[in-house]
């Protein structure tokens, strides 16, 4: 036991060294912060364990995610969970490299992000969502490539896996399109066995994530009387209509006018999205803008789709901007953004609640009021601040680095692995893409830090590196990229019939 657990150290002394500073780093958040950060999205997820209402902001995903948790050890068994799940989100990405032939060097690198950078390790101290997402991600390219070209039943689990990411993160609706994608491609452009396969995986995939999404907007229906996947009011995209939408020159009706701001659109772009996608959630605000049984709602969604038809190209040029944003060297932030400082560790106990209310919530589930560490939330601070993070332009490389390999760049042709490439460079695309439709906030940023390193890895493995030898897979129990390349183009009866 201890020999072998030698030669494991030996051979991935890279990843325990790295696995070893997340930990450390890991602890000192959580003693740090006690008995967990609460963001204002915190409070909705609490309020709702047990009750478990489909009608507000968010989906329910996370709140089941936390309800066995806060009954076993309340708050800070929920932040141990979501630090250990992160850990594990390193360990994933780089057993998965491995099986795919990428030395091991290089799946430590695409490893490193999620276990050492600082936002990610605020994030997990937070009562939010984000991680949960982060996870059903990795699973689902899991489900999907692990035993190789998925068929019907894998395809559609992975589906399903997708639906699950739905119900954390409405963000994930979209995630569908770059699976089903790869699941079509698994085998190439032209598969051995024909299309009909790939196109009943696809299919299945489709199908799987379907009637999960059906599933949740019948429960939705069962409570609001109307189908949906949360009360995002007027559309998702609302805020972003708002803000370019130029009032006197768009054909609106007197409801839409009156959801159309009326300040100059300087001050809109300096007041930012989020502002106008929370405004009319106050009702103090409805009840003195807008006239008594007005369907703020309808208003605003007939309003923003106006300002699509309308203002194409402010609107879309407005999306592209934050999405390249995301790319950026260093973390800024611009006029009209979500506040940096939120996803930044703090020297105090970060407040977005009144002091009574964030105590109450710490003494029903934490045993005691909230506190802070100063010296190691400084030390925190500091190790943030001072490059503790991904550069914008590292992920940016390695999506550039996996679309050279999709397109069949070099070595990566014939490598097997282009398909594998697409996957999590597509799936990290869609999600910055459909968070970026919405608005910027470095948190949506998150999930890039799991998928556009794996990404960058199998691009790398796909375009330079050389199959390991035959003496060194034999060393390592994973299967190599070869093997996973071979089962990929087997087309005999016998492969068909036990395929997944």
């Amino acid at each position: 036991m201890s020999a072998a657990l030698a030669r494991a150290l030996r051979r991935h002394w890279l990843l325990a060294l790295l696995l070893l500073a997340g930990l450390a780093l890991r602890i000192v958040v959580q003693l740090a912060y006690r008995p967990a950060l609460l963001y204002i999205d915190s409070f909705r997820y609490l309020d709702d364990v047990g009750a478990f209402f489909p009608g507000g902001i968010n989906p329910i995903g996370y709140e089941l995610f936390l309800w066995p948790l806060l009954k076993i050890g309340g708050l800070t068994c929920v932040v141990v969970v979501q630090h250990l799940l992160g850990l594990g989100l390193g360990i994933g990405i780089y057993a998965l490299l491995r099986r795919f032939g990428a030395r091991t060097w290089l799946a430590a690198l695409a490893a490193a992000p999620v276990l050492l950078d600082a936002y990610q390790l605020q994030i997990e101290q937070n009562i939010m969502s984000d991680l949960l997402f982060q996870v059903l991600l990795l699973v689902a390219i899991y489900v999907l490539t692990w035993w190789g070209a998925p068929g019907p039943r894998l395809a559609a689990l992975a589906g399903i896996v997708l639906a699950a990411a739905v119900v954390v993160r409405v963000v994930g609706v979209t995630l569908v399109v770059p699976a089903a994608a790869f699941v079509l491609l698994a085998t190439g452009w032209r598969p051995r066995e024909g299309w009909s396969r790939r196109l009943i995986a696809a299919g299945a995939l489709v199908g799987g994530f379907a009637a999960g999404v059906f599933g949740y907007s019948l429960y939705h229906l069962t409570w609001t009387g109307s189908f949906g996947l949360g009360g995002s009011g007027g559309g998702a995209l609302y805020g972003r209509a708002a803000a370019v939408a130029e009032c006197d020159n768009l054909d609106l009706t007197v409801e839409e006018k009156l959801v159309c701001p009326n300040e100059p659109l300087e001050r809109r772009a300096a007041n930012g999205i989020d502002f106008y996608i929370h405004f009319w959630n106050v009702q103090e605000n409805v009840a003195k803008f807008l006239p008594v049984d007005m369907d703020v709602a309808a208003a605003q969604g007939s309003f923003t789709r106006k300002v699509l038809l309308q203002q194409p190209l402010d609107v879309l040029g407005g999306m592209a901007g934050d999405f390249f944003k995301g790319f950026a060297p260093t973390r800024t932030q611009t006029p009209g953004d979500v506040p940096l400082d939120r996803w930044q560790f703090q020297a105090v106990y970060p407040m977005f609640a009144p002091d009574w209310y964030v105590a109450e919530w710490a003494e029903l589930y934490g045993g005691g009021t909230y506190s802070v560490d100063p010296a190691l939330a400084g030390f925190l601070r500091a190790y943030q601040l001072g490059g503790g993070y991904t550069p914008g332009i590292g992920l940016g490389g390695a999506l550039v680095v996996a679309t050279l390999a999709v397109l069949g760049v070099g070595r990566a042709r014939r490598s097997g692995l282009r398909a594998v490439c697409l996957l999590p460079a597509g799936l990290a695309t869609t999600v910055l893409g459909t968070a970026a439709a919405m608005e910027f906030s470095w948190r949506y940023q998150l999930p890039g830090l799991i998928l556009l390193p794996l990404a960058g890895a199998l691009g790398v493995t796909a375009l330079i590196a050389r199959p390991e030898s035959p003496r060194r897979v034999e060393e390592c129990p994973r299967p190599s990229r070869a093997r996973w390349t071979a089962r990929r183009w087997r087309t005999t009866p016998r492969a068909t019939a036990t395929s997944r």
